[in-house]
């Protein structure tokens, strides 16, 4: 595309390229909704919620002075109208950037190109400020030669998208790439703009559970569909799913490469709990505002979940989408932990696949304290019934969605200066039992092999030599005499910001110490038991590897680029469902 004439800030702006001739793309034009809810078609009980809301018109009564007591709800009006000023903003680059792309993916392939698909957030509506763009590049198998596997393709596509760039010397500096060929999906991840906030687009080859999972969610009413004109307003479980996935950036929750769950899980957790019906009963009392609406189900979805207890069970959706059931674990299994399985609702019988990976205890802890958190301070939040102090509502959400800082919860391969951490850390105080301690790290060895920056939360091989240390209630902590311990990545829980306060100590800064405080409680509330996991259960190792590999293509949401650096199969295999 030719250069933008006059002066621009920062790296111009993306044109689309001419369209050439053959399939359409599906990676078309989009826009996201408007924020407030509206009445929608509700085909299953997991869209009934939107149904209970009402007209675009009535929208701007959120937006009530912080003395009425509406000041939550014009918290949450606002935010989403901040995260669609921001995505709008971005559109055309994205656009241009997808249709570069598309004109690569073409140009690479010849006769052999399909068609390409917009996957991942971005065709589910449920974007945020800093979401990457997914897309799949099928390839056509009715040609006389094959195609190649999927990593020679992007190797082709990565090839043809620098030739492209070199044409244009005024894009090439704004123009990275990256080729992740040796993860389980390999990915050509595409960069535009500057290095601490760029655009990005991941691209993938015929990897069809993307599409998939996308073509359940419109189903089922979550999304909306490509074939349809475009909702006037955005569903309640739409809104809630962007909410929560707005929240898991803010508080910077694991992501899969780094060990945590998949982003496809937590939003099937949100549509499971957005068709209860003691949800869609709220929804309708709250109906005639709607951001109290979206109030009461992002406080169902977090109180559902808000205990570890709460995560030990098995959610399995209808493939129609016409119901959903989680069903707990029996008792017998023994432990505290949670095991976790989220069926994949496309696929059923002996496809059935759990989407979920074995999370480490340390791991479990991290998440019940921050969905804890986020459920406590959303019950907080005044209800409009009087007597509340002016802005009360828009306070306690500001801390609910408060941001933490970049990396807190990773942990890297190669710290520097005084790195804190929160670890779950077997018999620091003698006996068996486990305890949260706060330690200083002395040194890192990663896994033979192992090349990423930070560590995988499910590794058993890297070693972390830690200094335990003692805190006291001022926050002040001192190394504790004889306690350096040889641990592994899967005790590691966050990190902890030290601040020196004297030669041979610190001072924990106050996220780290209420951390410390928080998930000291939660473990005990579990028990004396002191096992580091569940065992696992009967018949389970080989359908667990099984999984395991199947999973490996899951979600474009799943498969990001650092995976390709993750550990070994067996260190982070799903769980199969039981028997």
């Amino acid at each position: 595309p030719p250069p933008p004439s006059g002066p621009t800030a920062g790296p111009k702006p993306l044109r689309p390229p001419p369209r050439q001739p053959g399939p359409e793309a599906a990676a078309a034009p989009w826009s996201p909704a408007p924020v407030s809810p509206s009445p929608q078609p509700t085909p299953s009980p997991h869209a009934a919620a939107a149904g209970a809301q009402p007209s675009a018109q009535q929208a701007p009564r959120q937006a009530e002075d912080p003395a009425s007591g509406h000041s939550g709800e014009a918290f949450l009006m606002e935010m989403l109208a901040a995260m669609d000023q921001h995505m709008q903003q971005l559109r055309k680059t994205q656009q241009g950037l997808v249709a570069i792309i598309e004109l690569s993916c073409r140009r690479a392939l010849g006769g052999h190109f399909g068609r390409l698909v917009l996957v991942g957030s971005a065709a589910l509506r449920v974007e945020t400020p800093g979401s990457d763009i997914d897309v799949v590049c099928f390839t056509r198998r009715d040609q006389p030669h094959a195609v190649g596997l999927p990593a020679e393709v992007l190797r082709c596509v990565d090839w043809a998208l620098r030739d492209l760039a070199a044409q244009f010397s005024d894009y090439a500096a704004s123009l990275s790439m990256e080729l992740i060929d040796d993860a389980r999906v390999p990915i050509l991840r595409v960069l535009w703009g500057p290095p601490e906030s760029p655009v990005a687009v991941d691209v993938s080859v015929d990897q069809h559970r993307p599409v998939d999972h996308v073509r359940w969610f419109q189903r089922v009413g979550a999304a909306p569909r490509v074939t349809a004109p475009p909702p006037a307003v955005a569903p309640l479980v739409t809104l809630t799913l962007r909410c929560v996935k707005w929240w898991l950036r803010q508080r910077r929750i694991p992501r899969t490469k780094e060990g945590g769950l998949p982003t496809i899980a937590w939003l099937l957790m949100v549509v499971h709990v957005c068709s209860l019906p003691e949800t869609h009963k709220q929804a309708i009392v709250s109906s005639q505002r709607p951001m109290a609406a979206l109030l009461e189900s992002l406080t169902a979805f977090f109180r559902r979940y808000a205990a570890l207890q709460r995560l030990d069970g098995v959610l399995r959706f209808a493939t129609d989408g016409s119901s959903s059931e989680f069903r707990p674990h029996a008792d017998e299994r023994g432990g505290p932990w949670a095991e976790l399985v989220v069926l994949d609702p496309t696929r059923e019988g002996p496809e059935s696949l759990n989407l979920v990976p074995r999370l480490p205890p340390a791991t479990q802890l991290l998440l019940a304290h921050e969905l804890r958190r986020a459920g406590r301070g959303l019950e907080r939040v005044p209800r409009g019934r009087g007597g509340e102090p002016p802005g009360e509502g828009r306070r306690t959400l500001e801390g609910v969605f408060e941001p933490l800082p970049e990396g807190i919860n990773i942990m890297p391969s190669a710290p520097a200066g005084d790195t804190g951490v929160l670890v779950l850390c077997p018999g620091a105080r003698g006996g068996a039992a486990l305890g949260v301690e706060l330690g200083r790290v002395d040194s890192v060895a990663p896994r033979p092999g192992w090349a990423a920056p930070f560590l995988h939360r499910s590794d058993e091989r890297s070693e972390l030599r830690v200094r335990l240390c003692d805190v006291d209630a001022a926050g002040r902590c001192r190394p504790r005499p004889g306690s350096a311990v040889a641990l592994c990545p899967r005790h590691f829980i966050c990190r902890a910001r030290l601040e020196v306060e004297e030669p041979g100590g610190w001072r924990l800064d106050r996220e780290g110490a209420e951390r410390l405080r928080a998930m000291q409680g939660l473990l005990r509330d579990l028990g004396p038991e002191g096992e580091e996991a569940a065992p696992p259960r009967a018949g389970g190792a080989a359908a667990t590897a099984k999984a395991a590999t199947a999973a490996a293509g899951a979600s474009s949401v799943a498969a990001r680029g650092a995976e390709a650096r993750a550990p070994p199969p067996a260190a982070r295999a799903a769980p199969s469902p039981p028997p």
